[in-house]
């Protein structure tokens, strides 16, 4: 790859791509941090699933956003969070709730000193979202911070997705997304019907909440059908959900803020 020419100023808004001299000349209006996990996705997924989603989808909705003329800074995805159900299988990284808790809090500190003020928190990691969810109201709490908000299941108006058979972890949805975004490390070789654990008390899944052993839950660490997937299923998905991203992060990044904001 060609080394970058003089004068030539990367204005992409993807943070590790940049250099100081670029930063200071990008002047961004508002960051997004994307959070991923590295834990198993069954026998054709690599571990880095959610990492590598996370990471295609901000990038799309940056560059789309800032093509549009907003001002939005893409950090280093995060690629270990919180895997507390996820103990019984070999190395499903993880730092715990309130280690994620203070990380979040500290970043959203930096981006006050650095002058963003506002944040975006994109989560494709199920594990983190009550921590996510605390970290809000934690940062809330403290003086002066950046407005900050949590966005997960982005999708735009009238959008029909193709996936035909919704899982929680490494079925078809994800496992399209990975082919689309890798598909040199998916095992198609690999794709079945994964299975699912079932609770003796059916009103705990409709009615409570609570945190599910996954070797139980999901014994192979995927469910559902993965047979169906396709890149092109992926590349659909990404396109909606990155669009949806990017026109969050327009509004975000050209709207005024003070005191009273996101409220007019």
């Amino acid at each position: 790859m060609a080394a970058r020419k003089a004068h030539q100023p990367n204005l992409s808004g993807i943070l590790e791509e940049m250099t100081l001299e670029d930063v200071r000349a990008f002047k961004p209006q508002v960051a997004v941090l994307p959070l991923g996990s590295t834990e198993p996705h069954g026998p054709h997924l690599p571990y880095a699933t959610d990492t590598i989603i996370a990471g295609t989808l901000g990038r799309m909705g940056v560059e789309k956003a800032n093509a549009r003329g907003a001002r939005a800074l893409l950090y280093p995805t995060l690629p270990i969070t919180v895997n507390v159900n996820f103990t019984a299988f070999p190395f499903a990284c993880r730092i715990g709730v309130r280690t994620l808790l203070s990380v979040l809090a500290d970043i959203a500190k930096q981006c006050r000193e650095d002058g963003v003020k506002k944040l975006v928190f994109l989560n494709c990691h199920g594990g983190n979202t009550a921590t996510v969810q605390a970290a809000l109201r934690e940062i809330h709490s403290l003086p002066d911070m950046p407005f900050v908000c949590a966005a997960s299941r982005l999708s735009p108006d009238g959008f029909k997705t193709p996936i035909e058979h919704p899982s929680d972890h490494a079925g078809e949805d994800e496992t399209s997304k990975i082919l689309a975004a890798r598909p040199d490390l998916v095992r198609m070789d690999k794709f079945a019907l994964n299975p699912v654990g079932k609770v003796k008390v059916p009103t705990l899944m409709t009615q409570t909440e609570f945190v599910r052993p996954w070797h139980l839950y999901v014994p192979t660490s995927a469910c559902g059908e993965t047979r169906k997937a396709s890149a092109e299923k992926g590349r659909v998905v990404f396109e909606a959900r990155s669009g949806a991203l990017a026109d969050l992060l327009v509004e975000l990044s050209k709207a005024k803020f003070d005191k009273r904001f996101p409220y007019a």
